[in-house]
């Protein structure tokens, strides 16, 4: 009888083992499952991280070069107005200048347009200083005090950055002389 005893001493022994190892294996199992967890997480931070540092870097290249081509876009812009207030502004040659001179302008906004740039060319609307620099206050009570009067350079943006701001001329309520009170 007491080699029976022995063996349910042994067996129950062998399933006390047998059970810590499966709760320290379960253990195991549970800490190595959070670490892979916390890995997979790690590595979806650091691709977001990138993403976001991929597209702000793309957007500053973008910023830098329309900042190098503006003055260019500026000057093609003058010449258009130039041209077409010229006295021989009707003849063939000039005709000819200034289509050339708008394919170029086109082919600037298209580009822009490209690389989602929008430009700000405000008129007839609220000053916006976040948009907007004011260059000149014109005094008129044709126009509600505040609204853009004149752009004199148009600005540029990319989504909610913006590249630069555009020049305009302000209006503003015209002040009492001493003859108006009088």
């Amino acid at each position: 009888m007491e080699k029976n005893e022995n063996k349910t001493d042994a067996s129950a022994a062998k399933d006390q083992q047998s059970k810590a190892a499966d709760t320290n294996m379960d253990a195991e199992l549970e800490v190595l499952t959070d670490k892979f967890k916390r890995a997979l997480a790690d590595a979806e931070n650091a691709r977001k991280r990138a993403d976001a540092a991929r597209l702000d870097g793309r957007e500053h290249g973008v910023a830098l070069a329309v900042e190098a081509l503006a003055p260019a876009f500026d000057d093609t812009c003058l010449a258009i107005k130039t041209a077409q207030a010229s006295p021989d502004a009707d003849t063939p040659q000039m005709t000819a200048f200034l289509e050339g001179l708008n394919n170029i302008k086109a082919a600037f906004e298209t580009g822009l347009k490209a690389l989602g740039v929008s430009e700000i060319a405000p008129r007839n609307t609220p000053f916006d200083p976040a948009l907007h620099e004011a260059m000149q206050i014109e005094e008129t009570d044709k126009a509600k005090a505040g609204e853009v009067l004149v752009l004199h350079r148009p600005g540029f943006a990319l989504g909610k950055r913006l590249i630069r701001p555009a020049h305009v001329t302000v209006s503003a309520s015209p002040t009492k002389t001493a003859k108006d009170e009088g």
